[in-house]
């Protein structure tokens, strides 16, 4: 069983709206212009797997030193010290992959991951050494180092905030992709970062379920 701690926007917001739309077969059963229906659920397994989110802390398994109660404590305590945030969103690239990505400052999003980093540490469990060896290719010492310090290589300086829209695509998928996207994007009101969700992954290669919605109460700067 693995947990991941994600933003998943509020069921009633405009860009909850959007993810309904983007990852349910039923609404595009036959693809998109330009993609057909095949490869669009091929491009889309691992988003529909993984859930409408951006990572904030990404998967890990808890020691069994610790329980699931131990996490909640630890995020209640991210979740006391932090107040929600607003981001704009637009359509872009992360790494190769489509994203909607911050189009402002991120500074307090970063943090809000990086204290979701540290307050997961201490719970979980270390990395095996072959998935440490897997997950090491291509990665910069930088990254290498983060990734055997905290199971995880794109945090703290390598944090990017982004929501996750299909796999790599070919160039004139991701055009069939940015024109589905983009009017729709560039109308979403700003996202609401109101609470950190607790997923959890309850056997290898499930999808990433709810788990626990924590809400962010530290009072906003007048």
């Amino acid at each position: 069983m693995r947990y991941a701690v994600y933003f998943c926007p509020a069921p009633a917001s405009a860009l909850a709206s959007l993810g309904r739309d983007w990852l349910n077969p039923a609404i595009t059963p036959h693809g998109i212009p330009g993609i057909g229906a095949t490869r669009w659920n091929a491009l889309l397994a691992d988003v529909r797997r993984y859930g409408w989110h951006a990572t904030l802390r990404s998967p890990f398994t808890l020691s069994p030193d610790h329980d699931l109660d131990d996490l909640r404590r630890a995020l209640e305590k991210v979740a006391q010290a932090h107040a929600p945030i607003h981001l704009s969103l637009r359509s872009g690239r992360l790494a190769g992959f489509p994203a909607l990505r911050p189009a402002g400052d991120s500074r307090a999003i970063n943090a809000l991951a990086a204290a979701c980093v540290e307050a997961v540490e201490p719970l979980r469990l270390p990395l095996a050494e072959h998935d440490f060896q897997r997950r090491a290719t291509g990665l910069d010492a930088i990254e290498i180092h983060y990734l055997g310090r905290y199971g995880y290589p794109y945090v703290f300086e390598r944090y990017r905030f982004h929501m996750t829209l299909s796999a790599p695509a070919s160039i004139e998928e991701e055009r069939a992709l940015q024109r589905w996207l983009s009017v729709r994007a560039a109308m979403l009101p700003a996202a609401r970062v109101d609470a950190l969700t607790l997923c959890v992954e309850k056997s290898p290669g499930a999808v990433f379920e709810p788990l626990e919605r924590i809400a962010l109460r530290k009072a906003s700067a007048a």
